[in-house]
């Protein structure tokens, strides 16, 4: 299958991150001679299930040097936007596609072997999306100083993860309701608009189960969906802030040095 890896924003001057980036995209940031986005390319052209890349967000290599080449696509202003910019141009290549994986471009962790492992988990691949939580637990004993912000629901406290596999009819028939929850993530009433007040309220009790968000999908974009817990903290494990940077720089270091030793 393809992949869509979205690589757009660029840190302005009040984000914490703009000392790291210095006006550059956060997707070009060091990681111990790599950047997050070539680290990212790396682990999925190293799967054994991934063909064509499309890049989102930078409009061209920029330097960066890749195993195989990549497709790009410049900034198209917004999260969604550039989602289905990705998903609009694999369609035209190949519009018999029947699922596309969807990465960020800042879990720089992420490994081959982690891809096709969960790919496998998803087969076979007969849902609209395949959304990823990463359990607080998991993450807290894979990156205990990672600070990431957890939510809690009725199943477990997790994050959100940052791979997740899609069939494109997902979100070609349903752009204006992603702008929507889009929009709407910091406004709750603008949420509660797009998927009514007694699930946010649900959410908001920490009621709200994974049943629920997956009877919600269903409900409003046609589509079954199916919402899991993912071993794998690495692809929850993205550089947001400056102390996750440096995490991920120390750990990446981390295990080079053992590889090195061991070789």
């Amino acid at each position: 299958m393809d992949c869509v890896v979205i690589a757009g924003g660029v840190p302005r001057e009040e984000d914490l991150l703009f000392s790291y980036t210095q006006g550059q995209p956060k997707a070009l940031l060091d990681m111990n001679g790599r950047t997050m986005l070539e680290r990212v390319v790396d682990a999925l052209q190293d799967s054994t299930q991934i063909e064509e890349i499309i890049v989102v967000g930078l409009g061209s290599d920029m330097g960066q040097n890749f195993h195989r080449a990549v497709h790009h696509l410049p900034d198209q202003g917004g999260l969604v936007s550039n989602v289905l910019a990705g998903v609009d141009w694999l369609n035209q290549r190949r519009p018999d596609a029947q699922t596309i994986l969807v990465s960020s471009s800042d879990i720089p962790l992420l490994t081959g072997a982690m891809v096709d492992a969960y790919l496998e988990t998803c087969r076979p691949y007969d849902k609209g999306i395949y959304y990823s939580f990463i359990a607080k637990e998991t993450m807290e004993a894979r990156f205990p100083g990672s600070k990431r912000t957890f939510t809690k629901l009725k199943d477990a406290e997790v994050a959100g993860g940052d791979i997740h596999l899609i069939q494109p009819s997902f979100v070609e028939g349903n752009r204006e309701l992603w702008e929507t929850l889009a929009a709407g993530r910091k406004q709750a009433w603008k949420l509660a608009r797009a998927v009514g007040f007694r699930v946010l309220f649900k959410l908001l009790t920490r009621r709200l189960s994974f049943a629920d968000i997956e009877g919600l999908i269903l409900k409003l974009t046609d589509h079954p969906a199916s919402v899991r817990l993912n071993p794998y903290a690495e692809m929850a494990m993205d550089g947001d802030k400056p102390h996750q940077v440096d995490l991920l720089r120390a750990e990446i270091s981390r295990l080079e040095r053992k590889q090195e030793l061991a070789e």
